[in-house]
């Protein structure tokens, strides 16, 4: 017991603290956003059988919600050396009676009431998480790296802003396919995901639960084929803007070395959809492979715009921070909040 816990009730959420979450979230993080307005979205990113995956920091005397800190699960694994979490919301009330440093202790509380292997963050505030956790944490932070692949057959570009066309090269010949998965099931039978022994660790529950069963967003799963072999999956969503579509890669799993296999795949799927571009945002993964396959980093020196944000639109350049703690962490686009709605969705 500290300091902390003689001031605050510090413990996970439970069901009954749902309401007092989404008003805090309203009045403290941001008026009208969808975490706050939007239960059934609420219940889906964040409730599970014994708990809601928020810390909260609760005043003894006031009985007051003073700070919380969600988080997220990438696995229901029991194993302790494999359960992982994503950081999410992360806030304390502003004022100066409240302890210092309070936000810091939740984060590290979340930690031992989860029994987590580690936190990771991904979307992390260059200005105010990012120095937290390094200072506090002495956690590894950086920046995805983002890369994009242009279709030949467009000329008017309404989502991205083009400045100077990069043409696409396929450098090896190796060739892998896309084969659509359309239930867990189907990508169970092609593709042990529970075997895969990454950081973040991602089982069947998670990948069901986030692209098979998300309440709003459809998102497209494939297996990628080499030599009768399906050695990872990719996981792909579509976005409309401006009358115009982009198609966004927001998870792969597996052999990385076989992306490099994809340009023709990928070629072919911007000219059957109509699509200005595809875009792939990642942390940890062999560029190589991805350059290989056609991919151009949007790097400074990138004259070209490939929008991030979308809910609402905003035709710029945006960079995704993250940190963790254990080397070879891997990230992507739907990691963490990253890709979920921003806005309310009918």
């Amino acid at each position: 017991m500290n300091k902390y816990d003689e001031r605050y009730e510090i413990r996970l959420a439970k069901c009954s603290d749902i309401e007092m979450i989404m008003t805090f979230l309203n009045e403290h993080w941001r008026e009208g956003h969808i975490m706050a307005t939007d239960r059934k979205l609420f219940e889906y990113e964040y409730v599970n059988e014994d708990y809601v995956n928020f810390v909260l920091a609760i005043d003894k005397g006031t009985g007051s919600l003073e700070g919380i800190f969600g988080f997220l699960n990438c696995s229901q694994t029991t194993d302790l050396n494999k359960k992982d979490i994503w950081g999410s919301m992360w806030k304390v009330v502003d004022t100066r009676e409240n302890t210092p440093f309070l936000g810091v202790e939740l984060a590290k509380r979340v930690m031992d009431l989860t029994n987590c292997r580690t936190q990771i963050g991904n979307g992390a505030n260059p200005n105010t998480t990012i120095p937290l956790r390094k200072m506090f944490f002495k956690e590894s932070v950086g920046k995805m790296q983002h890369f994009y692949l242009l279709s030949d057959s467009i000329t008017n570009f309404k989502i991205a802003q083009i400045n100077k066309f990069q043409h696409s090269l396929n450098k090896i010949e190796k060739k892998a396919r896309l084969i659509r998965l359309n239930s867990i099931k189907e990508v169970q039978s092609k593709f042990d995901i529970d075997s895969l022994d990454t950081i973040p660790y991602k089982d069947s529950w998670y990948f069901n639960k986030r692209y098979f069963e998300h309440p709003y967003y459809k998102y497209d799963v494939y297996g990628v084929e080499c030599e009768d072999e399906v050695g990872a999956l990719v996981v792909c969503r579509e976005v409309i803007q401006n009358d115009a579509k982009v198609i966004r890669i927001v998870d792969y799993l597996g052999d990385e070395s076989l992306f490099e296999g994809l340009h023709k795949e990928f070629k072919d799927m911007l000219v059957k959809r109509n699509a200005e571009y595809i875009d792939f945002y990642v942390y940890g993964f062999e560029n190589t492979y991805i350059l290989n396959a056609g991919f151009t980093l949007r790097d400074e020196q990138d004259m070209n715009v490939i929008p991030n944000y979308f809910e609402p639109f905003s035709q710029a350049n945006v960079d995704i921070w993250v940190h963790h703690k254990l080397p070879n962490t891997k990230f992507f686009k739907a990691d963490g909040d990253q890709d979920r709605p921003n806005s309310m969705l009918k």
